[in-house]
């Protein structure tokens, strides 16, 4: 049985907890869908070139955005001296050279290539067969095999896990070239890019080569190499060929940025400690002529945090803003692989130990395949995996304020589609920092250029980032910071 004394505490926390609910919602009528949409206009307008990373839209972006953080009286972040943290890439084009045993072959003609980024070059790298395997400690080498379906990434996978750790890459034969080709073409020949400043990793080329192209290197006795030998080690195997060539031999060092608009705490203690809002504010650029303007992907996320620096700035104005500091951080070379978060992440304006969490927003202005009737509802993904403090916080603000059906469809470690890994809060994750990521799903835009601002659902905008906004402000203003599931 409650007691008096109880029951009067009790009683105080729900009056200050209405107080400060009604604060929230106050600032939240700041986020509205006029603003959106007139922002996004702008942004995913072919003015904007794509916003690819380390290009000249994605440069137009920024300054847009540091503009804009300017005008709404956003800080720079400590130790910064304007809103934008640069970083360099490196973009590598695709091509080179590749000879076995002095049979040169030409790139796209003959082989292409995939899971190399940086400048790699080949040198009498011995190739063996799969059942001539040399042991493990054995000098590094290639291995040859004969692919048996166009289910590549699958075939592949299986065939690393019954290769030794001296094997450094494999040459996929196809004798169904043309096809494969066309089915790769989008991840083998388009440039890719990685911080320039990373530790080079050690990466694990495939390549692949056309049957016919190895016609003069066939013999009886090698046969084997097209599906018809098994896994096996031996000692001191003889090579069946000698692997020479470079890939990537074109690169260009490009810059690029995060923009960080900071917008300090009330409590002079809680106020060092930071919650981070995300969104990536480059898209895929211009391909052939055609601009690929990225709406949805993710002009939307883009545009919410403008309205949510919007929102809490006007709390801050009047005093009434959270006791720990948010930081607005629209982030660039997601597409190329996460990069400017993964650049923030190594090179933390404020510490990531003094970091609550981050809630990073991507695509959320349209219907999937799922929900094509029904707008109301927003995947949530990583909100339980390091804290259900942060989890059930979220799921309290939509109970009161929005309610959203919140769907955790996508939100495991085993989901085939591994959205978890596949955006800017992933690099706050496995750093241990809580995350949540608000996803409404892929659609037959997704990567095109249609993806235009005539199909976003800016109602639908505005409601998720008012979710976002409740939430950061519930865990910023919490007098007891959010804890690890472990």
């Amino acid at each position: 049985m409650k007691t008096i004394f109880s029951i009067l505490v009790s009683s105080a926390w729900c009056v200050c907890f209405s107080q400060q609910v009604d604060v929230a919602k106050k600032y939240s009528a700041y986020i509205n869908e006029v603003d959106l949409k007139k922002n996004l206009t702008i942004l995913a307008s072919d003015s904007y070139l794509g916003r690819e990373t380390g290009k000249e839209g994605q440069k137009m972006t920024a300054e847009f955005l540091s503009a804009y953080f300017q005008k709404l009286g956003c800080s720079f972040a400590p130790g910064m001296t304007g809103y934008e943290q640069h970083f360099d890439v490196i973009e590598s084009t695709p091509g080179g050279t590749m000879s076995l045993n002095n049979l040169a072959m030409d790139f796209k003609k003959d082989f292409i290539y995939y899971a190399c980024k940086s400048k790699t070059n080949l040198e009498n790298i011995p190739v063996y067969g799969v059942d001539q395997l040399p042991k493990v400690g054995e000098t590094p080498c290639y291995v040859i095999y004969v692919m048996k379906s166009l289910e590549v990434r699958k075939e592949v996978s299986v065939l690393k896990k019954q290769l030794s750790k001296n094997v450094k890459g494999i040459i996929l034969i196809s004798k169904d070239y043309s096809t494969l080709y066309e089915y790769m073409d989008h991840y083998v020949t388009t440039k890719t890019m990685y911080l320039a400043d990373e530790k080079k990793k050690e990466e694990f080329p495939i390549l692949f080569v056309k049957d016919s192209s190895m016609l003069s290197l066939k013999n009886k006795s090698n046969n084997y190499l097209f599906g018809k030998g098994k896994f096996k080690e031996t000692e001191h195997p003889k090579p069946l060929f000698l692997l020479n060539g470079q890939l990537n031999t074109q690169q260009e060092k490009l810059t690029s940025s995060n923009v960080l608009a900071y917008i300090e705490g009330s409590d002079p203690v809680l106020s060092k400690e930071v919650v981070i809002i995300t969104a990536h504010y480059d898209h895929i650029g211009v391909d052939h002529g055609v601009v690929y303007n990225g709406a949805d992907d993710d002009g939307t996320g883009t545009v919410a945090l403008l309205e949510l620096a919007e929102a809490f700035m006007e709390a801050k104005k009047n005093g009434q803003g959270p006791k720990r500091s948010i930081l607005i951080m629209p982030v660039s070379g997601e597409e190329k692989g996460l990069l400017g978060s993964d650049y923030y992440s190594s090179h933390p304006i404020i510490p990531l130990e003094n970091t609550v969490a981050d809630l990073n927003i991507d695509m959320i202005g349209r219907n999937d395949i799922g929900h094509e009737k029904d707008t109301n509802y927003i995947y949530i993904i990583g909100s339980n995996m390091l804290s259900n403090d942060l989890h059930d916080a979220n799921e309290r603000v939509n109970t009161k304020y929005t309610q959203l059906k919140l769907d955790y469809k996508f939100n495991s470690l085993s989901d085939p589609n591994q959205f978890y890994y596949r955006s800017d809060h992933y690099n706050f994750a496995k750093h241990d920092i809580p995350v949540i990521f608000y996803f409404s799903g892929v659609h037959e835009d997704y990567h095109q250029p249609t993806d235009d601002v005539e199909k976003i659902i800016f109602s639908k905008v505005e409601k998720v980032a008012r979710l976002v906004f409740f939430t950061a402000w519930e865990i910023s203003d919490a007098s007891k910071r959010i804890t690890l599931n472990r």
